[in-house]
């Protein structure tokens, strides 16, 4: 099996380079993936248009028609190897581990086989196996400005699994979620019961005052996130102030069991 690594460069929403991350431990993200894609015994490759420092035996492959996201970027791996399947994977996944990737290459099946979200129940693109057959559809979406990874893998009604670790697909698009991440990691995963209280806009969003809920979130911001996700409500993180236990806080600050959380919206003339 192959796997092909997204390492397409900056960032907007995280503003700098997701794969030359520094993990907590010291290592690049995308030498950690590199690595742990290699121990299941994957052939690695990485996708990237611009120069990036790789181990010698890792080839990098560069976009056919840049600019196209991972559809692009299965493109160009199909014109390089059109017997081949693919297991397509996102540099931000800094949770993801050997298990998760063996139950995903042992259950593949044409014509693409991906997780279940755990927060939406929808396949993960940026974690799947496509077969060659699938990826002869590429070229045509491209040719029609269709770019959303999503939107394909469901277009192929792939085989979707159950998560073996919960969070392993948990990804990382900004600083908050960042910070939500890498206190997994040195963490580790606990579930808690939370309060939360909604203001304002987020009110009306979520159509209700309060809840209380159990979750995994270490961090507040990354809590925020999964609501956000979750219930799409509609303000970014960086658009509202929070609290923990009536004290301002700011995203990494750490959740703990029975914590009241507080999101404030802004409000009009405030």
């Amino acid at each position: 099996m192959k796997a092909l690594i997204l390492a397409g460069g900056r960032s907007q929403r995280m503003g700098r380079d997701k794969a030359t991350l520094e993990r907590p431990d010291g290592r690049r993200q995308l030498d950690h993936l590199i690595s742990l894609l290699q121990t299941v015994g994957t052939d690695v490759i990485v996708s990237a248009n611009h120069p990036i420092s790789l181990p010698p035996e890792v080839p990098i492959l560069k976009d056919l028609r840049p600019g196209g996201g991972p559809l692009a970027a299965l493109e160009s791996f199909h014109a390089a190897h059109p017997e081949d399947p693919v297991l397509l994977i996102g540099c931000d996944l800094f949770l993801l581990d050997a298990p998760t990737l063996k139950t995903l290459i042992d259950s593949y099946e044409d014509p693409a086989t991906a997780f279940r979200n755990r927060l939406d129940q929808r396949g993960e693109p940026l974690a799947a196996i496509y077969a060659p057959a699938a990826l002869d559809r590429v070229p045509l979406l491209l040719d029609h400005q269709s770019f959303c990874a999503r939107h394909f893998l469901e277009s192929l009604n792939p085989l979707l699994l159950d998560l073996p670790h919960p969070v392993a697909l948990d990804n990382a698009n900004t600083p908050v979620e960042l910070d939500e991440v890498f206190a997994k990691i040195t963490s580790g995963v606990h579930p808690k019961t939370v309060k939360i209280l909604y203001f304002a806009k987020l009110r009306e969003a979520r159509g209700l005052d309060e809840e209380i809920l159990e979750t995994v979130a270490c961090t507040v911001g990354g809590l925020y996130e999964e609501l956000r996700f979750q219930h799409r409500l509609p303000l970014a993180w960086n658009a509202l102030r929070a609290a923990r236990n009536g004290d301002f806080c700011d995203g990494s600050t750490r959740l703990a069991p029975d914590d009241e959380i507080v999101f404030i919206p802004p409000v009009a003339g405030g």
